[in-house]
């Protein structure tokens, strides 16, 4: 191809609908409107024409991720909730869970002696012993970088073929080209390879949950965090609720972040 091709080719392209942030409905909706309108062409003209038609569409719809302006917006305003979470990107999507199997992540922490009652409220809290050794391993893991070698330990997977990539302040933990999990940050991702190592001797059944299921319990925990875990600001962390975009809808989250420097430790779905 051309310089000058790419060039009109770069200028045409919009990265924010397309690839991963590709909106899968947009694009079925907008392939049916292509079909229908060469179709159209074709009987009102000729065939000719409408195959040329129909090809110059889909390229758009390749490289915009839409052919009709504003189907993003038509798409998040008309179409279900229930439907556009199928097709949901968003880190904070919820993995399905077999109730008969999985144990929650409360009731995990409880039984490791990881979070226990307040002294001072009606709430549970992070166990002071446990505190010191989960920030005593994030200590670690930072200083050492082992944060691979971990997370290959953790998923029992070969670390030459575990990397990360990151997105924005997102990281995502690629194996043999597949994508292994996701995190807020890489602060969050340490967090929970501490975590881990600390609950796996404190919980006898830590290695019989499941992955989803050690996941769910993992994030859990975050949100007990009393203290930044990224070790540049270690200092106070807030919650508060926020609205996002992802590629298909706008939803409302709850997000804990770092005070000092914003990295995000938890982000979940706002379930009103």
């Amino acid at each position: 191809m051309s310089t000058e091709s790419s060039s009109f080719v770069g200028r045409f392209r919009q990265p924010e609908y397309t690839g991963e942030n590709r909106c899968t409905p947009c694009t079925i909706v907008n392939v049916v409107i292509a079909a229908v309108g060469s179709a159209v062409v074709s009987v009102f003209a000729t065939p000719l024409v409408g195959l040329p038609v129909f090809g110059v569409s889909l390229l758009a719809i390749y490289l915009r991720g839409y052919l009709v302006p504003g189907t993003p917006s038509f798409t998040k305003q008309y179409f279900p909730d229930w439907l556009l979470k199928k097709f949901d990107k968003h880190e904070t999507a919820a993995p399905e869970i077999d109730d008969e199997e999985e144990r929650e992540p409360e009731e995990v922490l409880a039984e490791a002696g990881a979070v226990g009652p307040c002294e001072e409220m009606d709430d549970l809290c992070l166990d002071d012993s446990f505190r010191a050794e989960w920030f005593d391993n994030m200590d670690a893991i930072e200083a050492n970088g082992t944060e691979k070698t971990e997370l290959a330990n953790v998923l029992d997977v070969d670390e030459e073929n575990l990397s990360f990539d990151e997105h924005d302040e997102a990281l995502v933990a690629q194996y043999d080209g597949g994508r292994l999990g996701q995190w807020e940050s890489r602060a969050a991702l340490v967090a929970d390879l501490a975590a881990a190592k600390a609950l796996k001797p404190r919980y006898d059944d830590w290695d019989r949950l499941t992955v989803t299921n050690q996941s769910r319990v993992l994030s859990g925990l975050r949100i007990f965090l009393d203290a930044c875990p990224d070790p540049d600001c270690r200092g106070d962390i807030a919650m508060e609720q926020e609205t996002v975009e992802s590629c298909c809808r706008t939803m409302d989250v709850v997000a804990v972040s770092c005070d000092d420097c914003g990295s995000r430790l938890l982000e979940v779905e706002h379930d009103a």
